[in-house]
């Protein structure tokens, strides 16, 4: 059997979060278009084929980028949201939902990688600089660098990066983390699903002799309908005493401005629950 080649850059265990279960819908706006929309499905929301394939020693595996997105950030997904759930009822705050808060964290450290935009962007760039000493070569390195870009030939990008890898080391430089919960206090309100599964924002929170250089400190991820979760590095705060998370429940108008925010960055899609809602915000927009 053949590896399925239609590779979600928001994986579907997170999409499905904002699907509406009673309806059998979720909720799409293009922004290009200016089109709002429903489907039945989750199965083409937010992918593109061959997203995660890649050209390795003359063969195309479209396989172990997928296997490694299931096995280190999406097979656990619903057990920690529903671990999250519980807490935002409950109030009680365990070691397993400070591990479920972590999970997210390190989710949402690859969320805007796993993008077509990002990986074309980072492609180009890299071809950028090759070409830039491409002709100055010797023989022998041209050779290597042609190499390098064999993988257009039959894939679309590069997938050199391996995820795990490059989260782990992320999320060492953050430091502790701060968590903040954030819950429409409407029961009219919804959060937004963009075509990046979350945000991040970078600052100057460890020391390099390059003092341009900053790291993720900030990510912002809406988990369903009903929970957004932000996360900080303790790095941000010069208060010894911030508290390890927070519960902020948010006015309509915060609501608004969060979704804002996520349709202005999203590349040209947003998905919602419920269909009166994403009326009312588009239009308002």
């Amino acid at each position: 059997m053949n590896p399925p080649i239609n590779h979600h850059f928001v994986s579907q265990v997170h999409i499905k979060n904002f699907f509406n279960n009673e309806q059998k819908k979720i909720y799409v706006y293009d922004k290009i278009e200016k089109r709002q929309y429903f489907k039945k499905t989750t199965k083409s929301l937010f992918s593109e084929p061959k997203l995660n394939s890649k050209f390795k020693k003359g063969e195309v595996d479209h396989y172990s980028i997928e296997k490694e997105l299931n096995d280190y950030f999406e097979k656990d997904f619903s057990r920690n949201t529903q671990i999250i759930k519980k807490f935002v009822s409950n109030k009680e705050f365990t070691e397993g939902v400070n591990s479920a808060l972590t999970y997210f964290a390190k989710y949402g450290i690859i969320g805007e990688m796993r993008t077509p935009r990002f990986k074309k962007e980072t492609d180009n760039a890299l071809e950028e600089i090759f070409a830039n000493f491409h002709s100055r070569c010797t023989p022998e390195l041209k050779t290597q660098i042609e190499e390098v870009f064999e993988y257009k030939k039959e894939v679309k990008y590069s997938n050199m990066v391996s995820f795990i890898e490059i989260t782990e080391k992320i999320f060492q430089k953050m430091g502790r983390l701060i968590f903040e919960i954030l819950i429409p206090e409407s029961e009219t309100d919804f959060f937004i699903v963009p075509d990046f599964s979350a945000g991040t924002a970078r600052e100057r929170i460890n020391e390099y002799f390059n003092l341009d250089i900053k790291d993720i400190a900030f990510i912002s991820l809406p988990l369903e309908s009903k929970i957004y979760i932000r996360f900080y590095s303790e790095k941000l705060y010069k208060n010894p005493q911030v508290p390890n998370y927070i519960i902020t429940y948010c006015s309509s108008e915060l609501v608004k401005e969060i979704n804002e925010i996520n349709l202005d960055y999203c590349q040209d899609k947003i998905a919602c629950e419920n269909e009166e809602y994403l009326k009312s915000f588009i239009s308002a927009n």
